[in-house]
């Protein structure tokens, strides 16, 4: 992801999470040293979006995001499988994720990919004080 994706990348965040993420933080995530984005185009237009970060031996998924309107035609799995080899490239031992106990679609994208409910955060999201599970996938 480069600075002019991020406008797009926010209008996707507001339409697939309650609790989006600012243009400014998007921003801020393009400095950070451990964050890797990576960004689905059709022509002009973003279909989604990845966010990592690479912290030790863990690739830890900050955010996956895809335009509703292109979900449903393999977007997700996509940047699921780029982010598998780039994690095996780096020698990472393990990917691991907090998602929303409500948000059905991520968890059968993650569990498809080899990730396993780990445990429960309780309250987790401060937007509504909803719980997250802890998945965790071990690449070796």
């Amino acid at each position: 992801m480069e600075s002019k994706d991020v406008p797009q990348a926010h209008e996707i965040e507001k339409k697939c999470f309650t609790d989006a993420w600012s243009p400014n933080l998007l921003y801020k995530e393009l400095e950070n040293d451990l964050a890797y984005y990576v960004v689905v185009m059709d022509g002009e237009t973003m279909a989604g979006y990845l966010g990592v970060w690479f912290i030790m031996d863990d690739t830890q998924i900050m955010s996956v995001a895809v335009e509703p309107s292109y979900q449903g035609q393999g977007i997700g799995n996509l940047m699921m499988e780029h982010l598998h080899e780039v994690s095996e490239q780096k020698d990472i031992f393990t990917m691991s994720l907090e998602v929303r106990v409500s948000n059905y679609k991520a968890i059968n994208l993650y569990e498809k990919f080899g990730f396993e409910i780990i445990t429960t955060r309780k309250q987790y999201y401060q937007d509504n004080k909803e719980d997250a599970y802890i998945m965790y996938k071990y690449l070796r």
